[in-house]
Parts: C-alpha cells; sequence; structure tokens
C-alpha cells in the first residue's frame, strides 16, 4: 500500500511540475507578445508540439494567479500591479514572477503598462537600476537577472555556505551522486547531471554542487549565464532547472494535461470569454480564408476553438457555434457540407453531383409486328396481385426510380439494414431511397462524414440529397464475395460519422450467385445486340424459375440484363395474360404467349 500510495504521489509531483513548465511558456509568450492575446496566438509564439488550446485553457485555469482575461484575451495578473508601489519593486516582481533574466525593452514595456506611462520613460529610467551590480547582472543575449538568484561564496566551509544561501543537506545529498563530474565551465557536464536526475534542480543547489566541484575558481555569475546560453537548459518559474530529459517527460504529459477538466476551477474562471460570440466583418473574412486555404476540410468547431477559443462545455459553446456556421455560410466561396464541415467552392468531387452512368434508365421504345407497344406502362391502379405494395417497397426502389417520401414524425432510427445491389457493387454506391428518409441529414446537398468499416479503417464517404446517392464504398464492396443481396448495416455515431458492420449476412430475394449474374450480364448483351424489349428480357428470366419467383428477384435480375423500372416490369406482369401469380410467386405460362395483351388493362395504359 505504501509503495502505491509513494508511486501516486510521485506521479502528482510530476504532473504539477508539467503544468507548471506549460504555465511558465504561456508566461514566457506573454512576455514576448507584449499585450492581451487570443490563446491562438500565444500556442503560435510557443511553438511547442502537443501544446494546443485544450493545454493552453488548462493551464490559464488552474494559474488564475498568473493569467487573467480582458475582451476575450488573456493577459498577465503582473500587469494590473499597484501602481503606487516603486519602480524597483515592481520590477523585481516582474523578473520573479518570469523566473529568468529579461531584456529592457520587455521589461520597460510591462511595467509601462503597471504605471500607466509611456514605454519610451521606462527605458530611460530603467538601466538607472539595474546598473546596480549589488543587486543585478548582466546575462549576455538574454537581459537582466537579480543577484540574489546567484549562489553566496563568501563563506569558505561547505556548511557555512549551505547556511547563508538557505540550502539543506537532505536537498543536496540526493543529487551528490548524479553530480560526479560536474564542471561549472562545461555545459555538457551540467546537461548530464540534470539529464541523470530527470526533475527540476533548484537553482543554488544546482550551484553548490558547480561550486562544490572547484570552490576556489567558482563564479556563479559565469555559471548562471552558462546555463542560461545553452538551449538544452530551462529555467523554470520557482527558480529551478531542467535538462532535455525532464523536458521530454513534461511535453509528453500534455496531452494528458490537455484533458483535464477545468469546470472544477470554474471559481478561478474569468467571465468575459462567456460572452456571446460577436464576429467582425474582419474576423468573418478571417476565417472564411481558413477554408480557402486548407487542403482539407475545415470545422466550424475548430475555428471556434482556435481564432476565438470557445471549446465544447464553454457556457456559450453550441450559440457561439451557430454564429461561426452562420457566418460561413454567408459566403459563397466555401460550402457547407453538412455537420461543421467547410470546404472551398468547387473542391467537392464532380462525380458527386452526378449519377453514374451505370446506373442511368435508356428509354427505349420496342414495337411488335402490329406497331404496337410492347414494353407497356400501366397506371398501379391496374397492377394484380399485390404489385401495387410491391413496388412501393423501400428494397424495390433505386436511384432514378424512387418514389417522393415524407419524413415520418420522431426521430430517426440509428441503425439501418442495407441491401447490395449488383450495379451499386460496380461503383461503390448506395441508394438513398433504400434507407429512411432522416437518417442521413438534409442540411446541405452534399455531405462529407466519415465511414468506420468493419476491420476499424475509417473511410471518407459523401452523401448527396440531390443525386440521391451515397458515394465512397467501392474498396470495401470489392472485398464482399456477393455480387447481389449482401447485407450491412449503417449506425449513425454522429450526424458526420458512421460505422458499418457486416456479418456475412444476405437477402434472399435479391442473392444472386455469381454464375447467374454472369448468364443475366450476357442476356443483357444479346438483348441489346438483338434490340429485344425488356418483355422478352423478362419472359427468359421467368423460363428460368418454372416454378415461379418473387417479384423482388424479378427486378433485381431485369436490372443486371437491363436497367429497368420496377413499375415498367410490373405492368408487364400484370399486362400479359403469359404471366400469373401462385401465391406470392409470379409464374410464365409459354402456351398463353400467343394471347399477348390483357385487352382489359387497356383502360390503365399510361399516357405518355
Amino acid at each position: 500500500m505504501a509503495v502505491a500510495t509513494k508511486e501516486k504521489k510521485d506521479a502528482a509531483t510530476k504532473e504539477t511540475a508539467a503544468l507548471q513548465y506549460a504555465a511558465d511558456l504561456v508566461h514566457g509568450a506573454l512576455l514576448r507578445i507584449g499585450e492581451p492575446t487570443k490563446v491562438s496566438e500565444i500556442i503560435k509564439t510557443i511553438g511547442r508540439n502537443g501544446f494546443d488550446l485544450r493545454l493552453a485553457r488548462v493551464v490559464v485555469a488552474t494559474h488564475s494567479q498568473r493569467f487573467t482575461a480582458t475582451d476575450r484575451k488573456w493577459t498577465l495578473w503582473s500587469r494590473y500591479r499597484n501602481p503606487e508601489h516603486s519602480v524597483e519593486r515592481s520590477l523585481l516582481e516582474t523578473l520573479r514572477g518570469f523566473g529568468g533574466p529579461l531584456p529592457l525593452d520587455i521589461l520597460a514595456r510591462e511595467l509601462a503598462v503597471v504605471y500607466g506611462r509611456p514605454t519610451e520613460s521606462l527605458e530611460e529610467l530603467l538601466p538607472r537600476l539595474l546598473s546596480n551590480s549589488e543587486r543585478y547582472f548582466v546575462v549576455p543575449n538574454a537581459g537582466y537577472a537579480p543577484v540574489e538568484w546567484l549562489l553566496d561564496t563568501e563563506s569558505e566551509t561547505e556548511a557555512d555556505v549551505l547556511f547563508d544561501n538557505y540550502l539543506k543537506p537532505e536537498t543536496i545529498k540526493p543529487l551528490a551522486k548524479a553530480a560526479a563530474g560536474l564542471n561549472a565551465t562545461d555545459a555538457d557536464s551540467v546537461v548530464r547531471v540534470l539529464d541523470a536526475v530527470g526533475a527540476p534542480v533548484e537553482t543554488k543547489a544546482l550551484q553548490f554542487l558547480a561550486w562544490k566541484s572547484s570552490p576556489a575558481s567558482f563564479d556563479a555569475k559565469a555559471f548562471y549565464c552558462l546555463l542560461v546560453g545553452d538551449a538544452r537548459i530551462e529555467a523554470l518559474s520557482n527558480q529551478t532547472w531542467i535538462g532535455p530529459t525532464a523536458r521530454s517527460q513534461f511535453e509528453s504529459q500534455f496531452a494528458a494535461l490537455s484533458e483535464r477538466e477545468v469546470d472544477e476551477y470554474a471559481e478561478s474562471l474569468p467571465t468575459e470569454p462567456s460572452l456571446p460570440l460577436v464576429i467582425s466583418s474582419e474576423e468573418q473574412e478571417q476565417i472564411i480564408k481558413r477554408v480557402l486555404k486548407s487542403e482539407s476540410t475545415t470545422r466550424a468547431s475548430g475555428l471556434l476553438e482556435d481564432v476565438f477559443e470557445v471549446s465544447k462545455g464553454d457556457a456559450n459553446y453550441e450559440g457561439d457555434l451557430a454564429t461561426v456556421l452562420a457566418a460561413l455560410k454567408d459566403d459563397t466561396r466555401i460550402v457547407h457540407v453538412g455537420a461543421d464541415r467547410f470546404l472551398p467552392h468547387g473542391a467537392i468531387p464532380n462525380y458527386v453531383h452526378t449519377v453514374p452512368q451505370l446506373l442511368n434508365i435508356p428509354e427505349t421504345t420496342f414495337l411488335d409486328a402490329e406497331g404496337n407497344v410492347v414494353d407497356i406502362i400501366l397506371e398501379d391502379d391496374g397492377f394484380d396481385g399485390g404489385l401495387d405494395h410491391d413496388v412501393a417497397a423501400s428494397v424495390a426502389q433505386d436511384v432514378l426510380d424512387q418514389d417522393l417520401v415524407v419524413p415520418p414524425d420522431g426521430p430517426a432510427p440509428a441503425t439501418v439494414r442495407c441491401v447490395l445491389k449488383y450495379h451499386h457493387k460496380e461503383i461503390g454506391t448506395v441508394p438513398l431511397c433504400m434507407l429512411p428518409p432522416d437518417f442521413f441529414p438534409a442540411d446541405a446537398p452534399v455531405l462529407q462524414a466519415d465511414l468506420v468499416l468493419p476491420g476499424g479503417q475509417v473511410t471518407e464517404i459523401w452523401i448527396s440529397n440531390e443525386t440521391k446517392l451515397m458515394y465512397g464504398l467501392l474498396d470495401w464492396f470489392m472485398t464482399i464475395p456477393v455480387d447481389s443481396g449482401a447485407v450491412f448495416y449503417l449506425e449513425r455515431q454522429a450526424p458526420d460519422r458512421y460505422a458499418l458492420t457486416y456479418g456475412e449476412e444476405t437477402e434472399p430475394a435479391i442473392f444472386i450467385s455469381r454464375n447467374r449474374v454472369n448468364e443475366l450480364i450476357e442476356l443483357g448483351r444479346r438483348a441489346e445486340t438483338e434490340q429485344l424489349p425488356t418483355f422478352e428480357i423478362l419472359r427468359e428470366i421467368m423460363e428460368h424459375y418454372r416454378k415461379g419467383i418473387e417479384f423482388i428477384t424479378i427486378i433485381t435480375e431485369v436490372n443486371i440484363a437491363r436497367r429497368s423500372t420496377r413499375r415498367l416490369c410490373a405492368s408487364l406482369l400484370s399486362g400479359f395474360h403469359c404471366f400469373f401469380q401462385r401465391g406470392r410467386s409470379w409464374v410464365y405460362d409459354a402456351k398463353k404467349l400467343s394471347q399477348g395483351f390483357d385487352k382489359s388493362k387497356r383502360k390503365y395504359l399510361k399516357k405518355s
């Protein structure tokens, strides 16, 4: 139990140190920028992998004593110091707050904000204060630092040096082994020591170890400048130093730190970021250009977070997201592709805007010897044997041969059953008429979405509310051994994310074996060469099934031979004597072929 408790405590200590390191990076970025700034600009100034908006929000939320917000921008609390305090006091507090040397221009700019004076006046005043060598020293290429950060080495014994610098032997003892070989004039040796420790080392403890290695020649100021001058070594605001190993460990924790719930720190969060978002014309142009320059899909939620620094969970998130969506939809240079996705105008693939030629239904007219139309079309009232209901079934419909459907009341189902049809396998499409009308959103003419395949891979799909097709499944369809009748399921996980599952189930009425598919393709070729009417295609198919065939199988096989409509097949079955129904199946009687068209159906013939 004690071991587990110690491990937990050590993990918490490392996490706290990593969070402080992240806060120091934010602090340094704000000093360099010099004014209240959006988090996105702070992140850009920091320029570290893994340091994102979410981490920055955790940092500012958990370090409310260092950072505050004003007008949707973040700034340093140190800029609100009491202007009645002396300049020297504010100067020291600015350096201590950062924990490292700062150049004159930054110090002057920071104090100018505190005292409400021109920066130039502070640039004239500060050099006089900073020239006091008993209180400050110059760090080449870095600026000024207080002498209080240097080890006091006036005493001669180790015990006295420890006492004079408020150091304790128990602080030094754990570092002694790692400090073997430390050289006060060799940065490489310092890096080796810091990496061996693998954690922040107090600045005076590190200086003491360097002094101990060579007391006679040790120069605290020169050693401090050596540390600052090496990019591998970094100072933290609590007067500790870290090397590359500790820095890498801290950066490796950024992702986990960014997932922290900041609601628990709600009392420390400023109120300004909760104001409703108002987008200026300049900001609207900025987010439009982000979409135009992007090589991939841009999400409004990403723009809301990156540009306006509003994240999911913020009080006004939904309203602010709606504001960004409205601003993006208002510009004709970009196009909304569903959910919060946007692309530059013209970026949608051209094939998404058209029905593939393979799915087109040819318009043909075939006449018999007397000049009568063979492929007759009847009104639905003239259909026999319940065909009026069969043609309305969603599984019977297909693109370019679908009925208008009014979405039902209530929410759309989360999971739908799909049946693969031959032509759609050939081109990787799914007809939307097979699905409930509200399964996919209708908030854009063309939708872009992610589809999780059975193996876990994620592929991009397009859903066109114009062509009534879903595109993008060709590669996965090619892995299915079934040409027609394979059953798969689509589950909606989000408005723009779906999951596909497949368990080798088939729909018996639509399942066609590969050998039979080849026979039907050959029948289609012959019908094209010999200019056979669809009636002849239907008759040959019916001859193949002497015991009868269901309507859905009929239209499935007819469509493999030649793309045809449901109502043409239903009209031929109902309009000619040679076809009749036995139970739910349709049967062909060759003996009645000569009787031709059933004249009682003339009143139902559809006017062209």
